[in-house]
């Protein structure tokens, strides 16, 4: 009786498993990658000898599929939790779209901060702790955390007037203090 592709592909599980990690460079992938390639086989099972090269077959459906994961994680936007509930809502689609504009290049410019700071700016600005709650929660001193702040909210605005003063005036809206 001729072997069939579903028999071959168990016999090489071990060597398909090191190609497909390989190809994704991570475990998870990997089999996640072997998955695929035993349902297509599943799919299709036909016996080996259809095909000239089934181990070539095994590794160009592992390839293909890397492929096509990678593709869709580009095509995929990922998206944050909503916590900025100090965007304006406006009452048309230009300002949402500035709104939507100053919050990306606000999040840009703060991302060249150290993650300490960067918290720091989130956890008062965005989530509304009020400066003794950050202070208390980062180990720093209110006052040092307060003069970090000025720094920061003058560096952004002058930054944010080079591209238009209407643009620093969103960005001040955005951080204003409490």
């Amino acid at each position: 009786m001729q072997q069939k592709l579903s028999e071959l592909f168990i016999q090489q599980y071990q060597t398909l498993l090191g190609v497909a990690f390989q190809l994704a460079r991570n475990e998870d992938d990997a089999l996640d990658l072997m998955q695929d390639l035993a349902e297509t086989i599943a799919r299709n099972d036909r016996p080996a000898s259809s095909i000239e090269h089934p181990m070539a077959f095994f590794r160009t459906c592992l390839r293909n599929a890397r492929v096509n994961a990678i593709k869709k994680a580009q095509r995929e936007i990922p998206s944050e939790p909503e916590v900025f509930s100090q965007i304006p809502a406006g009452d048309s689609v230009e300002e949402d779209v500035v709104g939507s504009a100053a919050m990306a290049w606000l999040k840009q410019e703060l991302a060249t901060y150290p993650p300490e700071m960067r918290e720091a700016f989130y956890l008062y600005f965005f989530d509304g702790y009020s400066l003794d709650e950050v202070a208390k929660k980062l180990n720093i001193n209110k006052n040092t955390l307060s003069q970090r702040f000025v720094r920061i909210r003058t560096k952004l605005v002058k930054k944010a007037a080079d591209q238009s003063l209407f643009f620093a005036l969103m960005v001040l809206f955005l951080l204003k203090p409490r």
